[in-house]
């Protein structure tokens, strides 16, 4: 299920208010992004994002964007209230990063490349996604309704895998640990943004 984002100039309509009550608190990432990396991880916590380039036209591992704005390095501690890691991009493509008590996998290409100033406020619909046949930003429940994580790793990630004789995607939920910028101590800290991904057999075969 899901329902049309809004831009931050609009405001949420009845509809959604009356959607939230069906819904508890839920989370997980794009189904777009899933199927356009299909078979890609990305298991080196310092580039925890699996995205997409779109001038490229290839899948990556991103560092979250926010722990280097400018400069300026975003954190959302524990015991807040809002204790994850949050982006999006206004219409001007420019970067706004904030604490949400929402544990979303977030895209910079959707949030960037696809749906700049949009953003998904609701805990029935929290995930940014991407309809290709439509051509439309909209805002999704989560694709892993049965998928439980505990507080060590609170981020439900869905994925896809090449599945053998298919054109469609095997669905895969996963439990992530929470985006914390890796301490500047531990050796190979990215000075970059970007990394390769982990591809599984069946997606290079």
């Amino acid at each position: 299920m899901a329902v049309l984002c809004r831009t931050t100039s609009q405001v949420a309509t009845t509809l959604l208010a009356l959607l939230l009550s069906w819904s508890s608190s839920v989370n997980a990432s794009s189904m777009h992004v899933a199927a356009l990396c299909r078979g890609g991880t990305c298991p080196d916590p310092k580039f925890p994002i699996l995205d997409f380039d779109q001038e490229k036209g290839e899948c990556l591992c991103r560092a979250n964007p926010c722990w280097d704005n400018n400069g300026v390095t975003h954190a959302c501690p524990d015991g807040t209230g809002y204790p994850f890691l949050h982006f999006t991009f206004s219409q001007e493509k420019e970067l706004k990063c904030s604490c949400s008590k929402f544990p979303v996998y977030d895209s910079v290409h959707l949030a960037r490349d696809l749906c700049p100033g949009h953003s998904c406020e609701s805990e029935a619909f929290p995930i940014l996604d991407f309809d290709s046949k439509e051509n439309k930003c909209f805002c999704r429940s989560t694709p892993c309704p049965q998928k439980q994580c505990s507080d060590s790793e609170p981020i439900v990630h869905y994925r896809e895998d090449s599945a053998p004789g298919s054109d469609a995607g095997s669905p895969v939920c996963e439990c992530e640990r929470k985006q914390e910028k890796p301490s500047q101590a531990l050796r190979g800290v990215p000075q970059k943004e970007t990394s390769s991904c982990t591809w599984n057999r069946q997606a290079i075969e």
